[in-house]
């Protein structure tokens, strides 16, 4: 123990910190300051400053003149409250020049806080190089003048680009409203075997599809197309999720097929003696032609093998494809001599060496125009000199095929072998790797990571790991690998095997489930507890109605019973938003008057924000109706505004406007996809962090979310741009970073107007009323006992049960009854809906109207309803329950659901 001690005491813990190659600092927090203790070697290197400067001033000294910047503050608030945290910073250096770092905290004790600091600049500009990429992938399709279509599986949405104008002259507005799916999917519907081609594709039979056949135009004329389209994005169980197809207009490919074909079979006679294959690619059709002798070698024939440089691409060698490409790409541009050997593949799955050799024809100008050769089989050459290459080890062909980084390294922690995917990952031929010490190859800071698992395999035991590393192009990978000792015949260690697979995709699905499940729980709890609060509700409501009708001559007691009876109604209100936020209400288009929508959840509005958020209203007065579904509409602006809140994390102001807009005929429909007409404006507009052009693009896609995993669902705005394109209008949104974001909704003008919409509000004091025998079904005693002094205040005759058998028992000994009034979730074993099927079966002609606490969504999704059965949602109002009751019994059948 004392020689342990003794060692212990000469470590030099600045000299060890000052040799790590992360930037750390040790700060402490005293009275409401913060004071840097300590600063290693390399934090003064990345910043550029001296320690003793960076000690006196302190983290102001790196953040310039922004010393009041969210980073900063939270990163001091952070130390101060010895808290982990972790951020990108722009660091000011030394010499005036900026760095993007990473920094974290982490607390050592309740004063004391050591703070990393890590170079992520190459990290960032690997991000922008990603979006420069997509965008210029936009601009290619573009100037390719290629026809797409893009399938949400999940949501059955199918989007077209501007390109069908030119090659169908259709307005792709107009393709939304095919209904058939070959037909959304241009797709020949009268062509089985084309269909049948996609449909083979589409559930994983190939890699992709693609077929050429014809496609009517505006004008009924044909045009040749040639259609490639591919499942991009499966779910874990192998579903479709998204689909993206393009199509290529080859009509006059096509003519120049049919007059190539003549040439062809000039050609066919010439060469049908030669043992090599001829072909003709003409550069400016994309046309190529391939003698029979071609398809005889590489074993497809002409039903399977289009006359394209594609068609020959496609059965090329994974592992040659390349080669050959750039070879003919070199041949083309510099005029070098083509004759290459590569591998293809028949179609029977059978490898065929091959000898391609060709010669390009050139313009004055020296631009190639076609390039005509031979293909020749030289299997029996390529198998004779390579009689030894054959012979090379199976099993490590079998490594490379492995979905898993194999490698194995000897005592000495050298490598000795690194399958395929290992040296992609580090970027490091096994041939340059070989020999040298694992930490040279895979850098220090993976090392320090993987190092200790590799000692402890070499000390014979067997041991996991995970974690996140990043590949050589700086992706942050997540692995987890296994460390496996290697003993000789003696049992003497030798070296370790090390053998790792890529969860990141795994990880991402566990979230992504995690968050699906916390969701699910939600809407179950939601359901529930308004299922409860709803009989609450009706027996409250339906006793305050009652109260009311007897005050009509004591006022002050009228005006008492009318202040309860308006909180209990603003109590359903709060319920039906609660089911709408969960959506979990079906929706149900009415006369909306926006002004006073949005007015009347401001207060909900204002206390979804924080203390350091104002939200402003500028409402215009006269602002038309529009026919919309409210809680729908709610939910779409409280999303708006939740989004606007956490743009703004220092703060700021949210906007909400209502106006009105009048599109003429001569705007620019293609700019905005408005058409003209009158529309109702609400526009949400924040001036917060705002969003990059990139990110503007696929703010609609459903799962698309900048926020952290379980922090968003990635469907907010999908769900508001689903709704107000469902209710016929348009979704408008513009973003500028650092300045803000405005979102504007564009809603059909309703002439219905104001007179429509009052006449939903006030109650009728002349209530429907009636003499026939009606049957309340309902458990719960107290909502059943309020619907039946209701009824029998209306003049009905009423009989009661508290469930389903004695439903039955009282319907049998009362064949007078007229009505059957009943909920729908009974105890004992038989629902409303299973008691109104053996009613009806008994009397077809009897009328039923049920009644639930939960949702009209969530019974129609219990498969309860079928459409033919009047539905009343708790709570329910005297007048409402008097005019249904009347309505059915005069044959009048009033189904207030819409389809969502």
């Amino acid at each position: 123990m004392s020689v342990v001690a003794d060692r212990s005491s000469i470590i030099d813990a600045p000299a060890a910190l000052d040799a790590v190659v992360q930037g750390i600092a040790i700060a402490t927090s005293n009275a409401g300051q913060v004071e840097l203790t300590y600063v290693n070697a390399a934090f003064c290197q990345l910043t550029g400053y001296e320690r003793a400067d960076i000690l006196q001033s302190g983290l102001q000294l790196l953040s310039g003149s922004s010393n009041d910047s969210a980073v900063h503050q939270h990163l001091r608030e952070a130390i101060l409250a010895s808290e982990d945290f972790t951020a990108e910073w722009l660091v000011h250096c030394r010499g005036g020049h900026t760095l993007w770092t990473r920094v974290s905290t982490r607390a050592v004790d309740s004063r004391q806080v050591v703070i990393t600091l890590e170079d992520i600049a190459d990290y960032k500009r690997s991000r922008e190089s990603l979006r420069a990429s997509e965008a210029r992938l936009e601009l290619a399709m573009e100037a390719s003048e290629l026809s797409m279509w893009d399938w949400n599986v999940e949501q059955d949405q199918v989007s077209y680009n501007d390109q069908w104008r030119i090659s169908l002259g259709i307005d792709p507005k107009e393709l939304l409203k095919r209904e058939g799916l070959a037909d959304r999917l241009m797709l020949p519907a009268d062509d089985s075997s084309v269909l049948d081609k996609f449909e083979r594709h589409y559930h994983g039979g190939t890699p992709y599809f693609q077929s050429e056949y014809r496609l009517a135009t505006v004008d009924g004329a044909y045009k040749w197309f040639l259609s490639y389209a591919k499942v991009v994005r499966r779910d874990a169980a192998g579903k479709p999720m998204r689909v993206i197809g393009v199509l290529q207009d080859i009509s006059r490919s096509k003519q120049d097929q049919r007059t190539a074909l003549e040439v062809e079979q000039r050609w066919e006679r010439a060469i049908r003696g030669t043992s090599d294959g001829l072909y003709e690619w003409d550069l400016l059709t994309g046309h190529v032609w391939y003698a029979s002798r071609f398809r005889d070698i590489i074993g497809w024939g002409d039903e399977y093998f289009a006359n394209t440089f594609q068609a020959f691409q496609n059965v090329l060698h994974a592992e040659d494809r390349s080669a050959v490409l750039g070879r003919i790409r070199a041949h083309l541009e510099n005029q070098s001599r083509l004759d290459v050997r590569c591998r293809v593949v028949t179609r029977k799955g059978n490898i065929v060496w091959c000898r391609l050799r060709g010669e390009a024809e050139r313009d004055a100008s020296g631009r190639p125009t076609r390039l005509a050769g031979s293909l020749g089989d030289i299997s029996a050459q390529i198998d004779a000199e390579k009689a030894l290459s054959r012979s090379q080890d199976f099993y490590g062909t079998v490594l490379d095929s492995l979905p898993l980084f194999v490698a194995y390294a000897d005592r000495d922690e050298r490598i000795v072998y690194a399958n395929r995917i290992f040296q992609e990952f580090f970027s490091s031929p096994l041939s340059d790797s070989r020999g040298r010490l694992i930490k040279e190859v895979i850098g220090d800071r993976r090392w320090g990571a993987i190092g200790p698992y590799v000692r402890e395999a070499l000390q014979g035991k067997t041991v996991e790991g995970q974690g996140r590393y990043r590949d050589c192009n700086g992706k942050p990978v997540d692995l987890e690998a296994t460390f496996i000792p290697h003993r000789d015949d003696k049992g003497e260690i030798q070296g370790c095997f090390v053998a790792a697979r890529n969860v990141t995709e795994k990880r991402m699905l566990e979230a992504e489930l995690r968050q699906s499940q916390k969701m699910e729980a939600v809407g179950r709890l939601t359901g529930g507890i308004a299922h409860d609060f709803n009989n609450l509700l009706s027996v409250i409501v339906g006793n305050m109605q009652l109260l009311t009708r007897s005050l009509q001559q004591t006022p002050r007691l009228l005006r008492q019973a009318d202040t309860a009876l308006n909180a209990a109604m603003r109590g359903g209100e709060l319920i039906k938003r609660l089911l709408a936020f969960a959506r979990q209400q079906v929706l149900e288009p009415k006369i909306v008057d926006l002004n006073a929508l949005i007015g009347g959840m401001y207060e909900l509005l204002r206390r979804s924000l924080t203390g350091d958020i104002e939200i402003h209203s500028e409402l215009a007065p006269d602002t038309w109706f529009t026919r919309a579904d409210p809680g729908q509409l709610e939910n779409a602006v409280l999303n708006l505004v939740i989004n606007a809140r956490d743009a703004l994390p220092g703060g700021g102001v949210i906007s909400i406007t209502t106006r009105n807009v009048t599109i003429s005929a001569d705007r620019q429909q293609r700019e905005d996809g408005l058409t003209p007409g009158e529309y109702a404006l609400v526009e949400v507009a924040d001036n917060g962090a705002g969003m990059s052009g990139e990110t503007l693009k696929r703010v609609f896609e459903p799962f698309f979310t900048t926020k952290e995993v379980g922090k968003g669902s990635g469907l907010g705005l999908s769900m508001v741009y689903g709704f107000v394109k469902q209710s016929g209008g348009h979704v408008n949104i513009a973003s500028v970073p650092q300045q803000g974001t405005t979102v504007q909704l564009y809603f059909p003008r309703s002439q219905a107007g104001a007179d429509e919409t009052r006449a939903e509000g006030p109650m009728q004091m002349d209530l429907p009323r009636g003499a026939e025998t009606l049957l309340v079904v309902e458990d719960n005693a107290e909502v059943r006992g309020t619907t039946v002094e209701i009824l029998t205040s209306l003049g009905y005759r009423v009989l009661e049960a508290n469930n389903g058998h004695q439903a039955l028992e009282r319907f049998m000994r009362h064949p007078e009854i007229a009505l059957v009034f009943t909920d729908i979730m009974l105890p004992g074993g038989l629902l409303g809906t299973q008691l109104v099927e053996k009613l009806t079966e008994r009397r077809a002609e009897l009328k039923v109207l049920l009644t639930s606490g939960f949702s009209d969504s969530s019974v129609m999704h219990r498969s309860l309803l079928d459409g033919t059965v009047e539905l009343l949602p708790k709570p329910y109002q005297l007048e409402e329950l008097a005019r249904r009751v009347r309505a059915l019994l005069d044959g009048k059948e009033e189904n207030k659901r819409v389809p969502a």
